[in-house]
């Protein structure tokens, strides 16, 4: 067995997982053709009359710098996705899952990039736009942290349950 899976590998096996435990939970999660730019899965209620699409970012176990976010991430508003899941692959047992609205979680890594990018160097030389960005758990909040395998977003979105905080719920 190899030691370290590729990219590609990795990614998939992030997908694989979201479709899984959104099928466990009694959902319809399927995967998008490979490349697809926008979102990773199509997940459906059981009579298939809501559907949500989520962007999947998946970091390897041998991975200690966080999630490797392309161009997308900084972008304010992406049409067709409405969450992104981060999956934290775990050599220890089961992955991690963080739930996010796609705007809050721009706005999350926005934040983050922000605060790095204002700090100058050590030489004093200011940073320069590196074409990417970095998300790590060094950088969670307790917001970010209460979102860790908490799927009631996808699950409000799907059964049209209004929010616990405003007397609904599913």
């Amino acid at each position: 067995m190899p030691n370290r899976a590729s990219n590609n590998l990795v990614g998939t096996a992030g997908e694989y997982y979201v479709c899984a435990e959104l099928c466990r939970r009694g959902y319809l999660a399927l995967l998008t053709p490979k490349n697809n730019p926008l979102f990773d899965v199509v997940v459906t209620n059981a009579d298939g009359t809501k559907a949500v699409s989520i962007q999947v970012k998946t970091r390897s176990i041998q991975n200690t710098q966080g999630w490797k976010l392309g161009a997308l991430a900084k972008e304010s508003i992406t049409q067709g996705v409405p969450f992104v899941i981060l999956v934290n692959l775990r050599a220890d047992g089961l992955p991690e899952f963080y739930v996010y609205e796609y705007q809050e979680f721009a706005d999350r890594v926005a934040h983050v990039f922000n605060e790095y990018i204002s700090k100058r160097k050590r030489t004093g030389e200011a940073r320069k736009e590196p074409g990417f960005r970095w998300f790590d758990e060094v950088n969670f909040t307790d917001a970010d942290r209460a979102r860790k395998n908490n799927w009631s977003p996808i699950v409000q979105a799907l059964e049209g349950c209004r929010p616990a905080g405003s007397g609904g719920g599913c």
